[in-house]
């Protein structure tokens, strides 16, 4: 078995620093469109009802245990529900992007080449050169972390909390994404779905 050494991008950024640290003061960076239990559990009509075109979904946490590599057949499914009902779906992580060939099969786009989340330019790369979209309105990040996923909202996109699914990641990761959930929590702006 070959270990492979996280991404640059998994480690620590500026941006990522800049955000955790500026989040028990700016109350609106936490604001969330819903939170859900799984992903599973986003509810597309909802989300075509507000007018969403657009989907960039998270992989480690989000879909699956940190840097999984095979995906239940309830997430392939929402995610193929997705598409059917003529959303644009990506999956946007920071870790590695080379595992999501039963996404890719069905024409989900795997953003690569774009600085880490929670960096508002990624997200503004992965709109525009992978959802192909201009309005950053009509598109929600779904994850788990309110510190790298919760930048979308600095980018003018939504954000949907899913609560963490447990794995195997650094205690580090999994520390600061609890501490920006408390502070979610404190401001009432985790909204329930």
């Amino acid at each position: 078995m070959t270990i492979r050494p996280a991404p640059e991008r998994e480690g620590l950024t500026w941006a990522k620093a800049s955000r955790f640290i500026a989040l028990p003061f700016s109350p609106s960076r936490l604001a969330t469109f819903m939170q859900v239990k799984r992903f599973e559990d986003v509810p597309i009509e909802k989300l075509l009802e507000q007018g969403f075109e657009g989907i960039l979904i998270d992989a480690d946490g989000t879909l699956a245990p940190h840097h999984a590599i095979e995906f239940n057949l309830s997430i392939t499914d929402h995610v193929r529900t997705m598409l059917e009902n003529g959303l644009r779906v990506a999956i946007y992580t920071n870790a590695w992007e080379d595992r999501f060939q039963a996404f890719q099969e069905m024409g989900v786009k795997v953003v690569t080449n774009v600085p880490a989340k929670p960096d508002p330019y990624g997200f503004r790369i992965a709109m525009t050169d992978f959802l192909h979209l201009e309005n950053p309105a009509k598109v929600c990040m779904i994850g788990d972390s309110y510190v790298t996923d919760g930048g979308a909202i600095d980018a003018g996109m939504q954000f949907i909390h899913v609560r963490p699914v447990k794995g195997n990641e650094p205690f580090f990761h999994s520390l600061t994404r609890f501490f920006a959930y408390l502070c979610a929590k404190m401001y009432g702006r985790n909204t329930a779905k």
